[in-house]
């Protein structure tokens, strides 16, 4: 199994799925154009909530994935764990129903899976499209969410708890494949508790963060890619 297709086959992250290539089909017209003051509302917004996610230096959670493909009628449920420690090391720990693992540094990617039961790595110096996937990763899961206008139409679905909506701008790469990405926060905002991303084939991933621990101790052993 390629690097690529086994990112793309446990969806470790909806920015993966960029590299499988863009989905057959257009999105159907812009996000309704805001007022300069609800632009700035909505940047005042993010940055309030981002400095309060981005206030911590590691952390750990479980998630459960399901993905939903418009063709079938069978859902891929997926779960596992997340260790991140800022300002650059990220790992994502698929345990059930297969093992699969990625390690993320500001130098490399590192995956092993169950099937080949080998490590491959890849250098990010070498590879700008997953220089660009990390870079991604690192907005959404250490808080910058401030930085997300530029690239996304942004749209407050519900205060409390609170849910944003981004929707990919023309300019995108992400475009060519989401529709729409809808994070809910938590009830103290501290951090996520679901991701929803809508692609434009109609298939939905949903991730579900549990039991997570801000500044929790991590060791060693969580950022390796091989299990024993």
């Amino acid at each position: 199994m390629d690097i690529s297709r086994s990112l793309l086959v446990c969806s470790v992250f909806f920015m993966f799925c960029l590299i499988a290539g863009p989905a057959a089909g257009e999105q159907s017209g812009e996000a309704p154009a805001k007022s300069e003051k609800q632009q700035s509302e909505i940047a005042e917004m993010l940055r309030a909530i981002g400095k309060k996610v981005s206030d911590f230096k590691s952390l750990k959670t479980e998630f459960a994935q399901e993905k939903e493909l418009a063709m079938f009628k069978n859902k891929i449920l997926l779960r596992g764990r997340i260790y991140l420690q800022k300002p650059n090391k990220l790992a994502w720990h698929v345990d059930k129903p297969v093992r699969y693992s990625v390690v993320i540094t500001d130098k490399t990617i590192r995956q092993w899976d169950e099937d080949t039961n080998k490590v491959q790595e890849i250098s990010l110096a070498k590879n700008m499209i997953f220089n660009n996937v990390v870079n991604q990763l690192t907005v959404w899961f250490s808080g910058d969410y401030g930085s997300l206008t530029d690239d996304n139409e942004v749209r407050i679905v519900q205060k409390r708890p609170l849910v944003i909506e981004f929707i990919p701008k023309e300019k995108n790469i992400a475009r060519k494949m989401i529709k729409s990405i809808t994070i809910t926060f938590r009830e103290d905002e501290k951090y996520l508790k679901k991701i929803k991303i809508q692609e434009l084939s109609g298939d939905t991933t949903t991730i579900n963060f549990s039991n997570t621990i801000i500044d929790a101790p991590l060791e060693s052993s969580f950022f390796e890619v091989k299990r024993v």
